[in-house]
């Protein structure tokens, strides 16, 4: 007989950061208790909604969730994931807004969609569910608690925005597929899994032309003056307040947008967890015009936050590779790592220079007649937008739960 519970909403396991590297040493750092924790300080406006499984002492699973009772940053907001943008005209992170999709979103009117639901992880973009043990029904039984405990808030849609395309999330997309939701493709994350036999020997085995490539960036580096080093712990401490203002800088000048609350309250709890943050930073004479933070768990490096001072550097610099790609990959090779999580955007050229992709789809399911009837065609058309933002001419369907 089957000992799984599950509850919804509850808090999430009380995991230290060296709790974590044991109990899920490969689930992602950003869907772990130390970072959805610094997650709901950052986020006031949203409610823990967490749903929890126990199967046995010591075995524990877990959905993330934040319930807005109001339309949230746009980032967070399910309206976002079908076309739609405010009058302001900023975008998403990694969406494209469609003025045609825009009016058809808008007249539906807020009241269609929050209370919303988002399951995952927010200011780290991915949807996933965290185990401790396999269960062939896990994800089913936590997405129904979810359901359940969102139905009974009178929640009007449950949105997963950034379900990446893999084997251990399938179970998840299937599930909300049978709960009467839909997908769509959102995006490609870029990763690469580094060769045991080294940085000179994976140089080799790219072609001419990548090699050429990642030459000519380092070149521009060098041309531009800049010296790329590394910091952490105390001298990372002191560069938070300009690791949030380039941070935020560069997402303005992308028509998106980052509060420095998240990013601010995130970086000082993953310090003082003791977690293996750490900063790679571009200076000139002194001066720290570029800034690229990652997370170390498990020899998997996961790049999160980059911001440059384009003020300074000028548009086309090149020191966004060089900072961004090349020093995590020197690093990676000299400390042994399995891989680097390099994240979403510039895809087509982390493409061009060596990087391997996942897709990432985005499920949501909606109660509200209206909504509802409509959901599969406007997701399908945000699935097509967004495919042509990011170069990827395949269809991405959405495969059955296992």
């Amino acid at each position: 007989m089957s000992r799984l519970r599950v509850e919804s909403p509850r808090p999430l396991p009380d995991w230290d950061w060296q709790s974590e590297l044991t109990a899920v040493p490969t689930a992602w750092p950003f869907l772990g208790p130390t970072w959805l924790r610094a997650t709901e300080r950052a986020l006031p406006a949203a409610r823990p909604w967490h749903t929890v499984a126990q199967d046995g002492p010591g075995q524990v699973a877990y959905l993330p969730g934040f319930l807005f009772d109001r339309p949230p940053a746009l980032d967070f907001d399910p309206r976002a994931y079908l076309g739609w943008t405010p009058p302001s005209g900023e975008n998403a992170c990694g969406v494209c807004g469609c003025s045609d999709s825009a009016a058809e979103v808008g007249a539906l009117g807020e009241s269609a969609f929050f209370p919303a639901l988002l399951l995952g992880s927010p200011i780290a973009y991915r949807t996933e569910v965290v185990s401790t043990f396999e269960a062939p029904d896990l994800s089913h039984r936590l997405l129904e608690a979810a359901l359940a405990s969102a139905s009974a808030q009178s929640v009007k849609t449950v949105i997963a925005p950034w379900v990446p395309q893999e084997r251990h999330s399938e179970r998840l997309l299937g599930a909300i597929k049978e709960a009467g939701g839909h997908a769509a493709f959102w995006g490609v994350e870029d990763y690469l899994d580094l060769s045991p036999d080294g940085y000179e020997a994976w140089l080799r085995g790219l072609s001419t032309k990548r090699r050429y490539r990642i030459k000519e960036d380092l070149d521009r580096v060098e041309e531009a003056g800049i010296s790329i080093g590394r910091v952490e712990g105390a001298e990372l401490e002191a560069l938070v307040p300009r690791i949030t203002q380039l941070t935020c800088l560069t997402k303005e000048k992308n028509q998106a947008n980052e509060d420095p609350v998240h990013v601010e309250t995130v970086l000082h709890a993953l310090l003082e967890a003791g977690a293996g943050v750490r900063c790679y930073v571009a200076r000139r004479e002194g001066e720290v015009l570029g800034i690229c933070v990652a997370l170390l768990k498990d020899r998997r490096l996961y790049i999160k936050w980059a911001g440059f001072d384009y003020a300074s550097l000028g548009d086309r610099s090149g020191v966004y590779f060089g900072l961004v790609l090349h020093a995590p990959i020197r690093d990676g090779y000299s400390e042994g790592l399995r891989g680097i999580e390099f994240g979403a955007g510039a895809h087509q050229a982390k493409a061009l220079r060596g990087c391997l992709n996942r897709a990432k789809l985005t499920a949501m399911v909606a109660t509200e007649p209206a909504l509802r009837s409509a959901l599969p065609r406007l997701l399908a058309a945000f699935g097509d937008r967004q495919r042509t933002e990011f170069g990827v001419a395949e269809q991405v369907q959405l495969k059955p739960s296992a």
